[in-house]
């Protein structure tokens, strides 16, 4: 009997041990799943991260570019696929020529920048990307026999500057009399891949005589706005590409469309003017740093290092904004609307405004009514004017009479005349409209 009472004590140890070994197995076997997981997720999240922040340095600028092997016939290829002819068949335009696209933050593309310029000024564009976050569009213009030249330049300047840039379209407006003489035959040409240095890249001006095709404005102004299409876009301002915005503006912009608290602005038909004031070079020159917010602008002003824009060249057609009642109101910060005034002509302001208001008439290129064309219309269909506090745009340099060429005076006579048969066509569109310009 002791020992069958052994053996029984002996067995359930042995059990009882079992039973043990088990629940620890199973408990053990948790533990290594979750620790697995874990694993498995600290592996997923480094690869994310390292993809984000490779392309967060891919968008960042690299002024030390390597040189690289540049081939323009995709170029031509592009142009010859998109090409098409404006209504006067004196333009070839082409939509997206080049796209450089990346995520932007939120609310960024809620405003979109539209520019236009001729080959020469491309470089300035970096200006804009530096302080714009949101979309920008840009309307190029080539003409001249050597237009395939300012094609290629304009394809490496880009292709070297391409971390600067988050989410840009270029679009080409070319002559007719450029793309017969110099483009048309480009992307079945050889021999044109070669090393590019970024270092050494630099325009180079082909004036040509020959080619006496206008500068198509309002075209390419058009071209640049239908070409912003980003999704998101719901205002837009359309600037001349020397005509830079203050570094602040694109935030303050922001932040004043998507306040809660401003109640009674009507977004939808409202067009919120922008000052624009003209920097002295000697300012630049002697490194004088440019005016961050308006305090400071105001200082360079009683210096007279800065003036309202177009101020010895057409005063009247910026006599609206009121400069002196704005450099006046120094009473509070906040982004608003100072004043409301009634448009008439020759007022060619500078605006932000919703993406349905009027386009620009394209019978309208280097004339002095170019724009005034558009803001008269914005009036005639229903817009209203609000002037921007706290806000501004600049260029660099006084403008004189002796820089600009006879065709942007007011007083041109092709312009009035034009004008004339424009405004004739605008009363025919709004009959029952009472505003008048």
């Amino acid at each position: 009997m002791p020992s069958r009472n052994v053996c029984l004590i002996r067995l359930r140890r042995y059990f009882l041990r079992y039973s043990l070994s088990c629940g620890r197995r199973t408990k053990l076997k948790s533990l290594l799943k979750i620790f697995l997981i874990i694993i498995v997720a600290f592996l997923f999240m480094t690869l994310i991260n390292g993809v984000l922040f490779s392309s967060l340095l891919f968008f960042q600028e690299d002024t030390k570019e390597p040189d690289y092997d540049f081939d323009t016939r995709p170029y031509y290829r592009t142009i010859e696929m998109k090409k098409r002819f404006d209504t006067s068949g004196n333009y070839i335009i082409v939509q997206n020529f080049v796209q450089y696209q990346s995520n932007l933050t939120k609310n960024a593309g809620l405003l979109a920048l539209n520019l236009h310029t001729g080959i020469d000024q491309l470089h300035l564009l970096l200006q804009h990307v530096n302080v714009w976050d949101g979309p920008i569009s840009l309307s190029l213009y080539v003409k001249g026999s050597r237009g395939s030249d300012d094609i290629d330049y304009a394809a490496m300047w880009l292709r070297c500057n391409r971390r600067s840039f988050k989410v840009l379209n270029i679009h080409l407006v070319i002559s007719a009399t450029a793309y017969k003489s110099s483009i048309s035959s480009q992307h079945h040409s050889h021999s044109v891949k070669y090393t590019v240095n970024c270092q050494q890249v630099s325009y180079t001006n082909h004036s040509d005589e020959k080619d006496s095709t206008p500068y198509p404005s309002n075209l390419l102004r058009n071209i640049a706005r239908l070409g912003n299409s980003h999704p998101s876009i719901q205002y837009i301002l359309t600037l001349d590409i020397d005509i830079f915005p203050s570094p602040d503006l694109f935030h303050h912009l922001v932040s004043f469309y998507t306040k809660t608290s401003i109640s009674n602005e009507n977004f939808n038909s409202t067009l919120y003017v922008i000052p624009v004031f003209e920097i002295h070079t000697d300012t630049i020159k002697r490194s004088i740093p440019l005016p961050q917010n308006k305090h400071e602008l105001t200082l360079l002003w009683n210096d007279q290092q800065i003036q309202p824009y177009q101020n010895d060249v057409c005063p009247t057609c910026q006599a609206l904004t009121n400069y002196q009642a704005w450099k006046q109101e120094q009473r509070s910060d906040d982004i608003l609307p100072l004043f409301r005034p009634h448009y008439s002509q020759p007022w060619k302001p500078f605006f932000i405004g919703p993406k349905t208001m009027p386009m620009f008439d394209p019978r309208f290129k280097a004339h002095g009514h170019a724009r005034i064309s558009q803001c008269c219309e914005s009036f005639i269909s229903g817009y209203d004017y609000a002037v921007m506090n706290n806000v501004y745009l600049y260029r660099i340099g006084f403008l004189e009479k002796s820089q600009l060429p006879n065709t942007k005076f007011i007083e041109d006579d092709t312009s009035l005349l034009l004008f004339q048969q424009f405004y004739e066509d605008l009363l025919k569109s709004y009959p029952n409209t009472t505003r008048k310009c």
